[in-house]
């Protein structure tokens, strides 16, 4: 079976997706095209081309007219972008196309004619961010074209997401939410001065992508009301901060002497990784965010208890599986209770490391895609 395996992104953990899915292809005995921004070190098992794509434009805070102008301007580019697939695909003639990330690829506003003529082939693919809040009038939703007559299933991450998108699509699988688990990279300079400057103390480190969505505010909240003798935070990612916030963050960090932002772009999962395996404690207490994060994964692969948001797919899984702690929202002394316990006492339930691994480890992945090829 020919498969193409597409995704127009190398941000957050995307190209861990994209090479992860076209490996366990190509394991699987099919002849596999992989159109993306890169071919990841997949170059000696499948074909490559570099994919022909705008990216989408970010989405304006508090600007509604703005909003919705650009929601319709990614309309547009979602549109371009499938019609470059097609053109891409033409000659390759695949037997199935499969998304890693289906969210920023399927359309928001186009008849479904039109879409399914723009991907003609049987497709399937992982939508990422499944468990959506309400949908309003004029915000994108791609849920609608999981109807598309040429979609055999998806596959999620949030398990607690499927009997509401079954509306859409009646075959929903739950995916592993595996992460890359390259060894730790001992060299890594940000590394070293943060071994330096906790000097002992424990160290509680919120990790990846930086902004306002991944609670930056209830830790800098948090912070003052623990002793900066025994506890030692880090920030470290590439920031969507704006200036201002930025700003006030790094003004922040030079009133303490417990602190170590690094607003700068991880360079690789080795040394994202080292960093995991340095903390004491992995702060993922998000705001509004429904999804899953595979931060879960490399923190109960390295042993690291969690401080995630109550409620919603994270939270749940925290709590079912005793791995850390699952605080209310922007609830600042929740959260120096829950860093103060978690330091001195570990997780709950520190034997379900291992379990929660298991259950989202990438060789768990083959069964999954198997699976697929059997039901299309």
């Amino acid at each position: 079976m020919k498969v193409a395996v597409i995704d127009c992104s190398v941000s957050g953990h995307r190209e861990t997706y994209y090479k992860e899915f076209t490996r366990t292809w190509v394991e699987l005995g099919q002849e596999v095209l992989l159109i993306a921004p890169q071919d990841s070190g997949t170059g000696s098992i499948a074909s490559f081309r570099k994919i022909d794509s705008r990216p989408l434009l970010p989405l304006p805070a508090g600007q509604p007219l703005k909003k919705k102008a650009v929601v319709l301007q990614n309309a547009l580019i979602r549109l371009r972008n499938l019609a470059s697939i097609h053109k891409q695909l033409d000659d390759f003639r695949p037997d199935l196309v499969y998304f890693p990330c289906l969210d920023d690829i399927l359309p928001t506003l186009a008849p479904m004619m039109l879409f399914n003529r723009l991907l003609p082939y049987t497709w399937s693919g992982l939508l990422v961010q499944s468990a959506l809040p309400p949908h309003k009038p004029g915000l994108p939703d791609v849920r609608p074209f999981l109807r598309s007559r040429h979609c055999c299933g998806i596959g999620v991450l949030n398990e607690y997401s499927i009997d509401a998108l079954k509306a859409f699509q009646p075959h929903v699988r739950q995916m592993p939410d595996f992460a890359d688990l390259t060894a730790p990279n001992d060299q890594y300079p940000l590394l070293q001065a943060l071994q330096q400057k906790a000097n002992g103390r424990k160290i509680i480190s919120l990790l990846g992508s930086i902004g306002t969505r991944k609670g930056i505010s209830l830790l800098l909240g948090t912070i003052p009301f623990l002793p900066e003798e025994e506890y030692f935070f880090l920030i470290a990612g590439k920031s969507w901060l704006t200036d201002t916030q930025t700003r006030e963050l790094k003004a922040f960090e030079n009133t303490r002497t417990n602190c170590l932002f690094s607003l700068e772009h991880i360079p690789d999962e080795a040394c994202f990784n080292a960093l995991v395996a340095a903390s004491d404690v992995l702060f993922a207490a998000y705001r509004n965010f429904t999804g899953s994060s595979n931060l879960l994964t490399k923190a109960a692969a390295y042993s690291k208890p969690v401080i995630v948001s109550r409620g919603a797919c994270m939270g749940q899984r925290v709590s079912d599986y005793g791995t850390g702690i699952a605080i209310p929202e922007n609830d600042a002394e929740a959260c120096r209770t829950a860093i103060i316990r978690l330091c001195r006492e570990g997780a709950p339930k520190p034997e379900n490391f291992a379990s929660y691994a298991s259950v989202h480890s990438r060789r768990k992945l083959p069964d999954a895609l198997r699976e697929l090829i059997t039901h299309h």
